[in-house]
């Protein structure tokens, strides 16, 4: 019986390792340390989340808070939605920002995506997209924008 058990932990642990691999990825030659720590010295927060996707939308880097990701906000267009969603649709499309109260109080959302921008004799590594920020404090949509692409500068990206 303890045998069985062993097999199937084992069994996980490939099952997981071989997905992980296979999962995409910055593109090679960035580093994630110091994209984390410019996004974070930018951005950063526990109500804030960043999102980098290939051409395919697939996420290649999270920056930010795990639930304000996960969080259906509202896009400013009378809708909400979740930064994974908003990734996906900015693939393939200009920049752009939006800001708007995000329920009762004195809350608000800042919203910032598009294609990251390719700095001077860098090539197009094909990324796009999506920072939000959700609060008391949260920046502008046009403020977001030009800190997180500024950070992507710094970045290397």
């Amino acid at each position: 019986m303890r045998a069985s058990a062993v097999r199937l932990v084992a069994a996980g642990l490939v099952l997981v390792g071989s997905l992980t691999a296979c999962s995409p990825k910055l593109p090679k030659g960035v580093d994630e340390q110091q994209l984390s720590e410019a996004v974070g010295r930018a951005i950063g927060g526990p109500n804030t989340c960043v999102l980098l996707g290939n051409k395919a939308g697939k996420v290649v880097w999270t920056g930010g808070g795990y639930i304000t990701c996960a969080r259906n906000l509202p896009t400013c267009g009378g809708a909400t939605t979740t930064a994974q969603t908003v990734l996906e649709g900015a693939v393939g499309k200009p920049a752009r920002f939006a800001s708007c109260p995000s329920g009762p109080g004195v809350n608000t959302v800042g919203w910032a995506m598009g294609p990251v921008p390719v700095g001077a004799g860098k090539p197009d590594l094909g990324l796009s997209y999506v920072a939000v920020m959700e609060g008391e404090r949260a920046l502008p949509g046009r403020e977001v924008q030009e800190r997180v692409e500024e950070a992507f500068a710094k970045a290397g990206l």
